[in-house]
């Protein structure tokens, strides 16, 4: 298959490493304070002084370790010297970051000339964290098998971890060793994933949690004494399944992270952060599980956002199941297997994704799986993988819908990343929106509509949009599935529509980031795409 280079850029990206020439100014001054953080997510100031002829293009730039080669190693983020307000006139300011303990200490460098060609000037003094095994970044999800969650977590280099839990707050009656594990850059497949976007991940965790049918919530905890111990977290147990037992389910594709303190570093899905805060909002309220479609993270080769980004969902992850599938940023790369010959992972082909997110029964080259949630039946599958006829994955598809028991889940929810339908003027061979959804029409569509398919559930083009009840592009009645794209909760928005709108779409939104909320009962499934101001943009009602 051709090789396609998308020619995304970001900030990183044009942060010119090969170029940086060392020009240490004696008379700058760079300090950071304080030098000592207790948590995760704490604040620092850098003050900076002493630039002659200070300009608009000087910035401070953070690195992690301190220590690290600036000729070799990209930043973890910066911002221009100039967002304090005294710096062009004076040569002279502050600004704040929030740092994410990400099991080693930081320091700060002051850049002159741009990013392209960067001067350094000067590096500012170390500011650590009390502890770099501090157990960070819970998140749970569902196994497959009932009355089980899976329960992960990041510490710095700690093998040996635990998770204590029970039924009671503060009361833990089990403990149990996790299981550690990790990958290095020699598992990835180009850069900058493993050369300058290249940060050792740490220790992951993981233990499934077992529990009686009878229990309702479960408390837990994780760490060691040794380490420390994390807050305690908890969780509600899966909704049991049965044709009446009605979930409240949360989806959106393609959200990405962003830093509250402003800073630039790769994309800047500033709109995610109103998604993660609404999501939140919504399990408060009582939802019951996040559907997350592929585009997770957005890192695309910089370790580092892995990190902020496990972060940032942690108040969502860690209480209900976060349930995954693969993007084209996530597992795309020259020559890894994957169905697009494209460099749109940044050389991770899938690894950091995988080794984070542990989805029922799925490895590198099986990125497909399906859960019973209440009375739904949900497939998640990737579309960065083959999906044609007679593949393993068609195999798996075909053999799954075949298999689900309608007198226990009447509804059933299928997902991809790419969309089968779209509004989309890409027709670019391969891996263009037009060129992949003819691909999975041909494929995919006649499976979903034999075994009657509710719903699917797609990203990639960043918008939100709503098929009639479908097959073969044709509009049918009721009982054939619809479909909804959904990659809409933070990375910028698509505005590539078709001149002329295809009949069978009913809805297009490019101009609201938001999430999606899904209902169901024993007869009613109810869909609504909600704005990042609550607002309801659409909704729709599905009968049995």
């Amino acid at each position: 298959m051709q090789c396609q280079d998308l020619g995304y850029r970001t900030p990183l990206d044009d942060f010119g490493i090969s170029n940086v020439i060392i020009e240490e100014d004696e008379d700058v001054m760079v300090s950071v304070t304080p030098t000592m953080l207790n948590n995760t997510g704490e604040w620092v100031t850098v003050s900076f002084s002493g630039v002659e002829n200070p300009n608009i293009n000087d910035y401070i730039a953070a690195y992690s370790p301190s220590n690290v080669d600036i000729t070799t190693t990209s930043p973890i983020k910066y911002q221009y010297a100039n967002v304090s307000k005294t710096y062009l006139e004076s040569g002279s300011g502050s600004i704040r970051f929030r740092l994410v303990n990400m099991y080693s200490d930081y320091s700060f460098a002051l850049f002159r000339n741009g990013t392209a060609y960067p001067i350094f000037a000067k590096m500012s003094n170390n500011v650590g964290f009390t502890n770099y095994q501090q157990p960070l970044q819970p998140h749970i999800a569902l196994t497959g098998v009932a009355n089980q969650m899976r329960v992960s977590w990041a510490s710095g280099n700690a093998t040996t971890q635990y998770i204590k839990w029970g039924t009671s707050s503060g009361v833990y009656t089990n403990i149990s060793q996790s299981e550690a594990y990790t990958y290095t850059a020699k598992q990835l497949c180009g850069g900058p994933a493993n050369s300058y976007g290249w940060r050792d991940p740490g220790m992951l965790h993981t233990y499934v949690v077992e529990f009686d049918a009878s229990v309702q919530q479960v408390f837990y905890t994780f760490g060691s004494d040794a380490t420390s111990w994390s807050p305690e977290y908890s969780f509600a147990t899966p909704v049991p399944v049965g044709p009446s037992n009605g979930v409240r389910i949360v989806a959106y594709g393609d959200m990405g992270k962003a830093e509250i303190d402003q800073s630039l570093e790769h994309w800047e899905e500033i709109p995610s952060i109103n998604t993660t805060r609404n999501v939140e909002a919504l399990i408060d309220d009582g939802y019951e599980l996040v559907l997350h479609v592929g585009d997770i993270a957005y890192a695309v080769g910089y370790s580092a956002q892995w990190d902020e980004f496990m972060d940032q969902i942690t108040p969502v992850a860690s209480r209900v199941p976060y349930m995954t599938n693969p993007g084209n940023h996530e597992r795309d790369y020259i020559n890894s297997n994957g169905l697009f010959n494209v460099t749109d992972s940044g050389g991770e082909c899938g690894i950091p994704y995988e080794h984070r997110f542990l989805m029922p029964g799925t490895d590198h080259e099986t990125q497909w799986y399906s859960f019973d949630f209440g009375n739904v039946h949900v497939i998640m599958f990737s579309t960065e993988l083959n999906f044609s006829i007679g593949s393993a994955q068609y195999e798996f598809l075909e053999s799954d819908l075949a298999s689900v028991d309608r007198s226990m889940t009447p509804w059933v929810i299928a997902s991809g990343h790419r969309p089968m339908y779209v509004d989309s003027n890409n027709t670019t061979p391969f891996a263009g929106d037009v060129t992949v959804a003819d691909e999975l029409v041909h494929n995919i569509d006649p499976l979903f509509v034999k075994f009657g398919v509710n719903l699917g559930l797609w990203g990639h083009h960043h918008s939100y949009q709503r098929t009639c009840p479908i097959s073969n592009r044709v509009c049918m009645g009721q009982g054939y599935p619809v479909h909804a794209v959904i990659g809409m909760a933070g990375m910028g928005l698509s505005t590539d529509l078709d001149r002329v709108q295809p009949d069978y779409i009913e809805v297009v939104d490019d101009g609201e980031y938001g999430y999606c909320t899904i209902e169901t009962t024993a007869d009613t499934l109810h869909m609504t795409f909600f704005n990042n101001a609550n607002q309801v943009r659409d909704d729709f009602y599905l009968q049995q």
